[in-house]
């Protein structure tokens, strides 16, 4: 019996040895058997290369020597010796084509692959075991590893056209690619706002189209101020950053924006473009952006440019766009009119899929494919062999794969990377706030929609990388990349069965994101929550051994900020900032205090329920409150919200009877002037779910830390009907002033105050809320006490300026000294500071 024990508590003990030893390995891999015990690697180490990967042997060694502290030395074979590491193919192994098995055992370390891109996918899997956290250097633990992705297409793509990303800066996006399994990059080369590959047949676009500023072409855009800005990249390189990619398993599949977003085309060669009396905008604004479908030479011209692209990328594919096309153009330009009259077509897009079929032609004339985002299936049928980016939504992924087409799944709503990752974060909105736990959760394959034969035509998934707005702050590329992409690797390779949010993210905070930091990434660290509740602010760090540095003033923290290290008696809740920090390049977004909401709901049943929560505990002062209903996801939005009502004492402060929908994310004003601590307050609303679907919120009732005197607002320039000058006097901070034109030097918006403001500072925005589209770029703010005689105040930096009165002010005025070079202005509501 004793005996039996000892083997329980022996066997028990071994057990918990494999499992404190986490390999935390990131993209999950289909089957691992861990064992107790470890090779011990010897100082230098003999590292065995197949002669099929030999050209991957320096980049296995440097990455083994950064990434393991691995000393090795290369040598090329086809068998596995003891003590080894090696890395072999074998084409004849039971497994898809980049699939691979690792065995970790006393004898040494062998990973066979498939095929190269097999083998270097297990290198990958070797380089994270070694890196993980609970793994001694070293050593390797005993480990067997069979596995394989579940789509043969993880991809990203990087826009380099709004921003110039170094070759450097393409290589190190490469490698970070390959540590996660991912196969192709997606180099988007080409776009309105710079031309940035090297064609030798038309050299006027890199000379003239990858450049804007003053005296350019191309006027100046996204950031880069009134300076000359651009840069391309020559054939030579593009082929050296082509092997590089190949080196570490990764394709490349070259980008072509046509026919539209071709601002950088007809501008360097105006001929290109059609020739219209009628100046008509893209859904971005820009003018003159679209090839001519008319124009017999623009063939010739795309024959010889997608002949050098062929040259330059091995690659099977060669994307040639088709979104957003501004058709207008092609309505009012008397050769297109004509060739639709020659063929017969009663809308512009028969001209587009007759444009797309010329491609298709060139591209196969060529010994490539094309690849198209999902517009181009419109106006009638393509090559049957044309591979669809389905990027404005699931459905379109449907439609294309219904339609008999392989298709890529990379919908803006869960994988455009430029979304912003909370609401307070910088990035794009329009089709989602995209955070990493959303990424995660998408699905590529809707098995609802579609049969087994059409599920196999979704042949992978990508993110996208789109660069408006990755001109600041420093390495923001990085932060709007990882862990996001880290994500992205999961679907595009683990098992559907194996995805697991929790499991994910703690892998990734346990070990990967060290990995990423040794990577010289500077992704963007998870946020702490803080809590305000009785006179105390309670932080939770997003995980394990995070650290968190807040400030007192309002201020972002910064990493001389004071360490949280237990919960903080205060008052002032308002004025604090929480941010965790993981090293010197990395940190998360500040977040401020939250209060716990002041009432919540679920229910998945056609109901009426009628809510009446005490609210006394969560108002404190006097001043402008508002009250948020917030769905907890975008599946439990559902039902509608009445009879908002809040009392005071029992007497009724003001009510809300108006119906409203809880996706309209409803938010509504109260005033409270009359607070004392012994005063009651309730809360009273009903809410009416129609349907038997989820429906489930959080109630928010918050103090806004700014002042919303009466305010009048005038100014030279004519409004958007859609976006009046009206909008910048209801301190709605989601909503903004657009202008018809873009603002020229003399021109001004005025605010005047009813009565006077007493405040210590006045914030002037400009721009779409939330990231900086149609600002001011040259202008300063002016103030005044009496309404008639202004002091000037700051200059705008990056559309923004702020004023500090001595005395109560009555007016405020925007003065704006030159163009801001896009097609419209923005203004926002001013924050005005007690």
């Amino acid at each position: 019996m004793k005996k039996s024990i000892l083997l329980i508590a022996i066997f028990l003990s071994s057990l918990s040895t494999i499992q404190a030893q986490k390999l935390d390995i990131i993209p999950k891999p289909v089957k691992v058997e861990q064992k107790e015990g470890a090779f011990i690697i010897p100082s230098t180490v003999q590292i065995i290369v197949d002669k099929k990967i030999q050209k991957s042997s320096d980049y296995i060694k440097a990455s083994l020597l950064k990434n393991a502290g691995i000393n090795s030395t290369v040598t090329a074979g086809d068998t596995h010796k003891k003590n080894t590491i090696s890395f072999l193919v074998d084409e004849k192994m039971s497994l898809p084509n980049e699939g691979y098995k690792l065995s970790v055992t006393k004898k040494g370390v062998l990973v066979k692959g498939k095929s190269v891109s097999g083998v270097l996918n297990g290198f990958q899997t070797l380089v994270q075991i070694c890196s993980a956290k609970d793994v001694k250097k070293g050593t390797i633990p005993f480990v067997k590893i069979e596995d394989y992705p579940r789509f043969e297409w993880r991809g990203m793509m990087l826009d380099v056209s709004r921003q110039f990303f170094d070759k450097q800066t393409v290589e190190n996006y490469i490698d970070w690619l390959a540590a996660h399994k991912m196969n192709v990059f997606h180099w988007h080369l080409t776009d309105d706002n710079g031309w940035r590959a090297e064609i030798k047949s038309m050299p006027d676009l890199t000379k003239k189209g990858a450049w804007r500023g003053p005296g350019e072409v191309l006027l100046p855009s996204y950031g880069s101020g009134n300076k000359r800005y651009g840069g391309f990249y020559t054939q030579e390189e593009i082929k050296e950053v082509v092997a590089y990619a190949q080196d570490r398993g990764i394709s490349i599949m070259p980008e072509i924006e046509i026919p539209g977003h071709s601002r950088a085309v007809t501008a360097a060669y105006p001929e290109i473009g059609c020739v219209t009396t009628q100046e008509t905008k893209s859904v971005q604004g820009e003018v003159k952006n679209v090839w001519c479908v008319g124009r017999e030479e623009n063939y010739q011209i795309l024959d010889s440019i997608i002949r050098e692209f062929s040259e330059m990328f091995p690659f099977e594919y060669i994307h040639v766009a088709g979104d957003e096309v501004n058709r207008a153009n092609w309505e009012h330009c008397p050769k297109c009119k004509a060739l639709m009259e020659k063929e017969g077509y009663t809308d512009t897009f028969q001209l587009q899929n007759y444009f797309f079929k010329r491609v298709e032609k060139i591209v196969e004339k060529y010994h490539r494919k094309t690849a198209g985002w999902n517009e181009i299936l419109k106006g009638g049928e393509v090559n049957p062999n044309t591979l669809i980016f389905a990027w404005q939504g699931i459905n379109y992924g449907i439609e294309s794969a219904k339609k008999g087409h392989s298709t890529i799944m990379i919908p803006g709503q869960y994988l455009y990377f430029d979304m912003a990752q909370s609401e307070n974060e910088r990035g794009h909105r329009w089709a989602a706030i995209t955070d990493t736990k959303r990424a995660y959760s998408f699905e590529p394959i809707p098995t609802d929609d579609l049969t087994s034969d059409e599920q196999k035509l979704i042949k992978g998934v990508q993110g996208a990388l789109w660069s408006e707005y990755l001109d600041r702050p420093t390495r923001f590329v990085e932060y709007q990349s990882y862990p996001r992409i880290s994500a992205l690797s999961e679907i595009g390779w683990s098992k559907k069965e194996d995805k697991n949010w929790d499991d994910f993210y703690g892998r990734l905070t346990h070990s990967h994101l060290q990995r990423l930091a040794n990577l010289g990434i500077a992704f963007r660290d998870f946020p702490p929550t803080a809590i305000y509740k009785s006179g105390t602010i309670t932080v939770t760090p997003p995980y394990e051994g995070a650290i968190v540095r807040y400030d007192t003033q309002g201020n972002e923290p910064t990493k001389e900020s004071a360490l949280y290290t237990k919960p903080i008696e205060t008052r002032d809740y308002e004025n604090y900032m929480f941010r965790t920090f993981f090293n010197e390049d990395v940190a998360s977004p500040a977040v401020k205090v939250e209060k716990l909401p002041v009432a919540t709901w679920s229910t998945s049943k056609i109901e009426v329920l009628n809510v009446s929560e005490n609210i006394s505990e969560h108002i404190d002062k006097n001043g402008i409150w508002y009250l948020t209903f917030n769905p907890k996801d975008e599946a439990t939005s559902n039902g509608v919200i009445r009879a908002v009502s809040l009392f005071e004492n029992d007497t009724l402060i003001q009510t809300f009877s108006d119906e409203k929908t809880l996706k309209s994310k409803l938010r509504l004003r109260f005033v409270i002037e009359n607070y004392n601590e012994r005063n009651t307050y309730r809360l009273d609303f009903t809410v009416e779910n129609k349907e038997a679907k989820e429906s489930s919120a959080n109630v928010n009732f918050n103090c806004s830390p700014y002042l919303e005197p009466e305010v009048k607002v005038t100014s030279s320039m004519a409004e958007n009907p859609k976006f009046p000058i009206s909008k910048l006097e209801d301190y709605n901070i989601e909503t903004y002033l657009r202008t018809d034109v873009p603002c020229a030097n003399g021109d001004w918006i005025l605010y005047t105050f009813t009565n006077p403001v007493t405040s210590s500072k006045i914030d002037v925005l400009t721009g779409i809320p939330h990231h900086p589209r149609f600002i001011v770029n040259d202008g300063y703010v002016e103030y005044s006490y009496n309404g008639i005689d202004f002091e000037k105040g700051d200059i705008f930096d990056y559309g923004n300026a702020s004023i500090y009165p001595k005395k109560p002010v009555k007016a405020v005025r925007i003065m704006i000294t030159g163009t801001n070079n896009e097609p419209l202005m923005a203004g926002q509501d001013l924050r005005i500071n007690p």
